[in-house]
């Protein structure tokens, strides 16, 4: 009985072995293809991105589209003609389309800013968030934008300090931001985004990345407004 009791347990004993090489072989075939699959989506998000960013630059009128534009004037918050000029063209765009171009230097963000905080007007850029103010003389205006997909246009936010400079473009004009706080909040604090009697400009994003648990929001007041130099 010994002898066959050994003999019965000696064979299971490879099948076993097998089993768990198998089933290793079949996890590690299953993780390698959900990288490959992640790899493939970030990509095709970012390319897709990439071409909504590069027709956003063409729609927006005026030299603020590309470059440093040429700034006229000497007033520190040249405001005159703010309603005809900035507020009309932003009253009047469409969800999705071009609002204005967004630069961040210090941490390498130049990107172009659409109407409309969806998600798909998000999968175009950062998108203002309808329901905040314009940028101008009063109000907090809210930006958001994703950390990794599509571009991932806010990946370094967590990046932005006090003291550093975000600039906002219209098509008449640009908009000077100085950092001034940046918090970590639950997404249901949309108390973040609430109108300011000083202009404001908040950026928000999801925080940490790959996760919608928290969202990162950046404070930043407004500290000069140019004119632009064009022929419009």
């Amino acid at each position: 009985m010994t002898l066959a009791g050994e003999a019965v347990a000696g064979e299971v004993l490879p099948v076993r072995r097998s089993f768990m090489r198998l089933t290793a072989h079949a996890v590690g075939n299953l993780l390698l293809g959900l990288s490959v699959g992640l790899a493939v989506y970030y990509g095709v998000t970012d390319i897709a991105a990439r071409l909504d960013q590069t027709r956003l630059a063409q729609g927006l009128p005026g030299p603020a589209g590309s470059g440093d534009p040429v700034l006229v004037g000497d007033e520190p918050f040249d405001l005159e003609g703010w309603e005809e000029q900035d507020a009309a063209y932003w009253t009047g765009l469409a969800d999705g389309e071009v609002f204005g171009r967004l630069v961040a230097a210090s941490i390498g963000v130049d990107v172009f800013v659409v109407k409309g905080h969806g998600r798909p007007e998000l999968k175009r850029g950062p998108g203002w968030i309808a329901y905040t103010d314009l940028p101008g003389p009063v109000g907090n205006c809210g930006i958001a934008g994703h950390r990794t997909t599509y571009g991932g246009p806010f990946r370094r936010i967590d990046e932005l300090e006090q003291g550093d400079t975000i600039d906002l473009y219209s098509p008449y004009r640009r908009y000077r931001y100085i950092v001034t706080e940046k918090v970590r909040v639950t997404p249901d604090r949309v108390d973040v985004m609430d109108s300011t009697e000083d202009p404001r400009l908040t950026l928000s994003a999801c925080d940490p990345p790959y996760s919608a648990q928290y969202r990162l929001i950046v404070h930043a007041d407004l500290t000069g407004v140019a004119r632009i130099a064009t022929d419009r």
